[in-house]
């Protein structure tokens, strides 16, 4: 079958759905929606010399999916929408696999002066990536969805207003977004999550350090168990569910927001709080600095304790224990 004619089906089912959806409001004065054409292909990339170590993805033109899986090869999906065969022809997927085990992936639209400028939003690449676990990703989206899964090298996601997503993954992380929320469940390794307008939700973070940070957003947590965790918001509300590692530390700080922290304690325990209100127990002391304090569990000689700091320039601070 030529490329023309399964375009020609593609656009013919395409459209016969558009019709099916529209016929229950369709009347005598609606616009017709023209049908967009879409595209799908697979290729696999079988490593030559090394094994895949990092993988590296740019698509500022959709989402981006990465399944780790427990072969040797990188299995790619994409699937390319435009709303004419002229637009769907300069669409393009670079691969670029290197001896070194690391590969390139890129989605690009041609553009220039002899050519008509693209709408935004009127073309589209998504890519499914299934790679080796032990691979590295490092993956740039603009407003489509970024998601990681099953992963075990770790990884540096950045996204502009998409959503960023990881579950199941070892290894140090780092994420970066603008305006996307960010979601990052079972990682368990060093962890770096950074956002500017939008919420982190933070599940079951284990490892050596857990730092996380919302300029104007939300910050909720549960089941954190890394040793030094350090959660910052500007106007933000922080609420967490964590577990004290022996002689680690929790830092909590909001310029405006409330701080409400629930802690399950392992050994001895110190926690100081300060805000416009500030609640940490019927043993809890006011210092003269300004700080509220207590101490849980008895502190003998030689022993450090866990740390809780807690501070809300203008909030209010809470704490619990957790039986």
């Amino acid at each position: 079958m030529s490329r023309g004619t399964s375009r020609a089906l593609i656009i013919a089912t395409v459209a016969s759905s558009l019709l099916v959806a529209l016929a229950p409001h369709a009347d005598a004065d609606a616009v017709a929606v023209p049908a967009k054409l879409v595209e799908r292909a697979r290729l696999e990339i079988q490593p030559a010399g090394h094994a895949f170590k990092q993988i590296t993805i740019e698509n500022p033109l959709g989402d981006v999916r990465v399944e780790g899986y427990d072969g040797t090869a990188i299995q790619i999906e994409t699937r390319k929408q435009a709303p004419n065969e002229e637009a769907l022809d300069r669409l393009r997927v670079s691969l670029v696999p290197n001896t070194d085990g690391t590969v390139r992936i890129k989605t690009t639209a041609d553009g220039g002066r002899e050519l008509r400028p693209l709408a935004r939003g009127a073309v589209r690449i998504d890519l499914i990536v299934r790679a080796p676990r032990a691979a590295r990703i490092e993956a740039v989206s603009s407003s489509g969805t970024l998601e990681v899964i099953n992963m075990d090298g770790g990884g540096d996601l950045d996204s502009g207003s998409g959503r960023i997503t990881v579950r199941n993954v070892a290894g140090q992380l780092s994420t970066h977004s603008v305006s996307g929320p960010t979601s990052l469940a079972q990682v368990f390794g060093s962890v770096d999550a950074q956002t500017l307008s939008s919420d982190l939700d933070l599940d079951s973070i284990g490892g050596q350090r857990l730092v996380a940070t919302a300029n104007h957003g939300k910050i909720e947590g549960r089941r954190l168990r890394s040793r030094d965790i350090e959660l910052t918001t500007m106007d933000g509300k922080i609420v967490i569910e964590a577990e004290a590692s022996i002689r680690g530390k929790l830092v909590v700080s909001s310029m405006r927001g409330d701080i409400d922290v629930r802690l399950r304690r392992n050994g001895v325990l110190v926690v100081r709080g300060r805000g416009t209100k500030v609640n940490l127990g019927a043993t809890s002391r006011s210092r003269s600095d300004g700080w509220v304090e207590t101490q849980l569990g008895h502190l003998a000689a030689g022993v450090t304790p866990a740390l809780v700091e807690m501070r809300s320039r203008h909030g209010n601070v809470q704490f619990a224990i957790i039986e």
